[in-house]
């Protein structure tokens, strides 16, 4: 049957998690609720999902759209930058050059441990910053957000920022400088290559620049 794109899956059916694999609840913020991830590789997978800004909905062990058709299973179903992706961890299986053309159907991406491994130190660095990430959405605090956004410069730092807003609780502010990157209004360069804390250096995203958690 024709593939018909839907543009939120975020609220679809999920097939349940395996039970012989370890299996980890986090917090979402992105989906304001929690997420069970079966294994490490779909764990590293989600903060990859969460963290990147051109995401902006995802859900975990999707239900594949079409009953009649076999479903590969994907681990995530995502909407990035208002088009549909299907995320599958392992090896794409080999197609048979000789078969008859098969009907359209939703493309699946198949993401190897190899291409995680890549961005390991991001992704180490967004396990621990997410958790500050609870129900913070106010208007005092996206308020500190904007105020946060506007102070930043290309060598501030979470220190420095903690520091320029002493009259604010730190925990706040950190907690704003986070938001502000999971936001795509930040961007820090030393996320992708170096530990993550209070020396790390963020800026404001310039015009042409691609996200900093690209």
């Amino acid at each position: 049957m024709p593939w018909r794109l839907l543009h939120d899956r975020s609220d679809r059916p999920t097939r349940q998690a395996p039970s012989k694999q370890t299996l980890h609840h986090v917090w979402a913020p992105k989906l304001n609720r929690t997420v069970v991830l079966a294994g490490r590789d779909q764990l590293h997978l989600w903060v990859m999902l969460e963290a990147h800004p051109e995401i902006s909905r995802y859900c975990e062990r999707p239900t594949w759209p079409d009953e009649n058709e076999a479903s590969p299973e994907p681990d995530f179903w995502a909407l990035r930058d208002g088009s549909a992706v299907w995320l599958a961890l392992g090896d794409a299986p080999q197609s048979d050059p000789n078969a008859a053309p098969l009907p359209a159907m939703p493309c699946v991406q198949w993401v190897h441990a190899n291409a995680l491994n890549q961005h390991r130190v991001w992704i180490q660095n967004w396990l621990s910053l997410l958790p500050y990430l609870g129900a913070t959405s106010t208007p005092s605090f996206d308020s500190l957000v904007a105020q946060v956004v506007q102070a930043a410069d290309p060598e501030s730092s979470f220190d420095d920022l903690e520091r320029q807003f002493s009259a604010t609780d730190p925990l706040l502010v950190r907690t704003a400088v986070i938001a502000a990157l999971h936001q795509g209004l930040l961007v820090s360069q030393d996320l992708q290559h170096q530990q993550w804390g209070r020396s790390t250096r963020v800026s404001k995203l310039s015009k042409g620049n691609p996200h900093a958690t690209r």
